[in-house]
């Protein structure tokens, strides 16, 4: 793992921050409310203030990791009778590629309080599908036929 991997020490060129992020300043590209990737403003459940309109659809991972994580989620309750709610997060790493997040978090509810470490790999596997599928997401961003608002 590399901290502050932007920084280019040979021409003088530093990322100042401690962990390499935007994220510790409060300089993360914070907007109105209703421009969220799905439109909803949830209030008090996991959300991202990212708007992911206008941004760079191959290289932002604002924009890329918002509707992934939204494609995750909804493949998981689709694929999972026993899932009722899926919550994804996914967390980028400065230098690293789209396809190499530093973090992915999935935060699951079941029906009727069922176990979900039967289901574990299975889950672990249809999420790894989804990071495979990148290119393919990016394709579509381009040609404007994802929804980012």
């Amino acid at each position: 793992m590399a901290v502050n991997a932007a920084d280019d020490l040979a021409t003088g060129s530093l990322y100042l921050t401690v962990t390499g992020t935007s994220a510790e300043a409060g300089d993360d590209g914070q907007v109105g409310r209703g421009n969220r990737v799905n439109g909803l403003i949830t209030p008090l459940r996991p959300m991202s203030l990212e708007a992911a309109a206008g941004k760079n659809p191959v290289s932002h991972v604002g924009k890329i990791y918002n509707v992934l994580a939204t494609r995750v989620a909804e493949a998981v309750v689709s694929a999972f009778p026993d899932v009722s709610e899926a919550h994804c997060l996914i967390v980028s790493r400065i230098g690293a590629p789209v396809s190499t997040p530093a973090l992915t978090h999935l935060r699951l509810a079941t029906r009727d309080g069922v176990s979900l470490e039967p289901l574990r790999s299975r889950i672990e596997d249809l999420t790894a599908n989804q990071f495979d599928h990148i290119p393919e997401l990016v394709g579509k961003l381009v040609a404007g036929t994802v929804n980012v608002f």
